[in-house]
């Protein structure tokens, strides 16, 4: 049920859009994005480091293999993310000078359903792992489809779709992190992919660390003379904060000396 929740509050951020409509809240939150970026990457580091902690744990030495799971969910993530064209950018970045048609704002819509597909097969694995990994990678989620769909609500605008149609769209197009998760829970309920899949959602998350939302944050440090340090800050509050909870509250299964065959995850979601 809590993967639902949480597959339900991220597909909301689709209607991020709407804060910009007031302009007090958009001049407010348009320049804190890039925060909220970075901070989500230091979220992702940490749920890294305790997926591949819990693979290699239970991986009885399966060494090839775990790595051979971990780059195929860099490159199923690297694939889906290919299909979002160009107009996909994050609120800032777009030249104000470049207008984008309808056509190519549907071709965007339709790359973000397979943006959506990755994000809901990557946040199975994360809840089944332990609650708290969970609620966490939620929120990282959330936070870069918050940035993400603020962008995409602009260029449906710019293609000419009224706020509610715009709007309408983006939602509709969110709900497709259903079909990841559904597929994603066929996965998990299957004892010996279980394994794999958890370093299958460490590789994709690893894709979305480099490859989007670091050079997302490097853009934002290029652009503003003096922020490195803020930034920097940012992410590893996001990266500490997760491990002390991740160290300091006790797991859902008791931690022995010797390894212990990890518990269904079916069961924990």
């Amino acid at each position: 049920m809590s993967v639902f929740l949480a597959a339900l509050v991220i597909m909301l951020a689709s209607l991020s859009g709407a804060i910009f409509l007031g302009r007090s809240s958009g001049r407010w939150l348009g320049p804190r994005l890039k925060y909220l970026v970075t901070l989500s990457a230091g979220v992702f580091i940490a749920i890294v480091y305790s997926l591949l902690f819990e693979v290699f744990e239970h991986s009885e030495g399966a060494l090839i293999s775990v790595l051979g799971w971990i780059a195929l969910g860099v490159v199923i993530v690297e694939v889906l993310s290919r299909l979002i064209p160009k107009a996909h950018h994050h609120h800032g970045d777009h030249d104000s000078d470049h207008t984008h048609g309808r056509l190519e704002a549907r071709r965007m819509l339709l790359g973000d359903a397979m943006h959506n597909i990755a994000d809901g097969l990557l946040l199975v694995p994360a809840f089944a792992l332990d609650l708290r990994v969970g609620i966490f990678t939620a929120f990282a989620i959330f936070a870069h489809e918050l940035v993400q769909e603020i962008s995409e609500f602009f260029v449906l605008k710019e293609a000419g779709y009224t706020t509610k149609e715009a709007l309408l769209r983006n939602l509709i197009v969110s709900g497709t992190i259903f079909v990841g998760v559904g597929l994603s829970l066929l996965a998990v309920s299957i004892e010996a992919l279980e394994i794999p899949l958890l370093a299958f959602a460490a590789g994709g998350f690893i894709y979305i660390v480099l490859r989007d939302l670091l050079p997302h944050t490097w853009g934002a440090v290029k652009k503003e003379e003096g922020s490195l340090t803020k930034h920097v800050a940012i992410g590893l509050v996001g990266t500490l904060v997760m491990l002390s909870v991740n160290t300091f509250i006790p797991h859902e299964h008791p931690e022995e000396h010797s390894p212990e065959p990890i518990p269904h995850l079916a069961d924990k979601i």
